[in-house]
Order: structure tokens, then sequence, then C-alpha cells
């Protein structure tokens, strides 16, 4: 997972360099295009390095031929594949092929395959983190990072990301 620190890695979309998350301006360019590989990487950054994480998402179409957030979620095998196959993608190429194939269900069915539809129309921090939260493999501290991530993006449309943290869970 990212440390918040790393969010100085992120610039605005406006400034026309992608994300600049990765060491490839290809994979920048396409979590700058695609909502879907963005949610990806940070699900992916996980027990592994942070631009290599974030270069998953390019290098799984790649594999697979398309970035189609339906056929993701109802191909499980070939997803498994592409990850699983040398070099693998990932670390843990078979949990993390799993998590993808959840998540793009997750967006298939709450979102209609929109992953933006996460953060549009949200009138909050709050509201977004609590839509975070519910996403496979997000908890607190991801969910604090990709606030903090879509609002330096500038994708935001209020100023309460800076600085959000998911509330601490009351006992």
């Amino acid at each position: 997972m990212p440390k918040l620190e790393r969010l100085e890695w992120v610039g605005p979309l406006s400034d026309g360099k992608g994300v600049t998350l990765t060491d490839n301006p290809d994979a920048d360019q396409f979590l700058a295009d695609d909502p879907f590989a963005l949610l990806l990487g940070v699900m992916c950054d996980s027990q592994y390095q942070t631009r290599r994480a974030f270069a998953i998402p390019l290098l799984l179409k790649l594999r697979l031929g398309h970035f189609e957030v339906k056929r993701i979620a109802s191909e499980p095998e070939a997803v498994q594949a592409a990850f699983t196959s040398k070099p693998a993608l990932h670390r843990f190429p078979n949990r993390c092929a799993q998590l993808t194939v959840k998540l793009a269900d997750y967006v298939v069915q709450q979102y209609e395959g929109d992953a933006a539809a996460i953060w549009n129309n949200t009138t909050s921090a709050a509201e977004l983190g609590g839509r975070l939260m519910e996403l496979p493999a997000f908890g607190a501290q991801k969910t604090d990072w990709t606030v903090g991530m879509l609002g330096r993006l500038g994708i935001l449309p209020y100023s309460d990301w800076d600085g959000f943290r998911v509330p601490a869970k009351r006992s």
C-alpha cells in the first residue's frame, strides 16, 4: 500500500502527464484514461512495489487483449492465466487475479461497469470513503490513499478530501 507521502508523486491530470505512479508513461496515461485501471492499480498495491503495482492494469490489458470490466468479471480463468503467466504480474498472482475478478464484478453489479461512478456524484470525501470501503480488498488505508489520490488528480469537486481519514470504528 502506498504511503500517504507518496501522494506527492501525483499531480493534477490537467498537467498532461497522466497519473505518474509508474515508471512507464503509457501505463500512467492508461491510469488517467481508464477509471477501472486506476482502481485496479490501487488494489494491486499490496505487498508489492507501488510503481510496479500501478503498471499492472496496462500489462493485464496487453495480456487479455482487452480491458472491459464486464469481461474481466465474467472470465476468471483468462484473468488467472494473465496474472500467472511468466513473468507473473504480481508477487501473489493467484490472489491478485481473484481480487481483480471480484473488484470487476462489484463494479459491474453496483455501478454498471463504470468505475468512475464510484466517485462521480459524491458530495463529500466521507461519502466517497464509504463507497470505497465497500470494495473488495479496500480497507481504511487504501481508502484514505485513494481519496487523497483522486483529490490530487483534480477529479473530486469538493475540498474535504485533503487530509481525509476513514473514521476509526467504535467498539
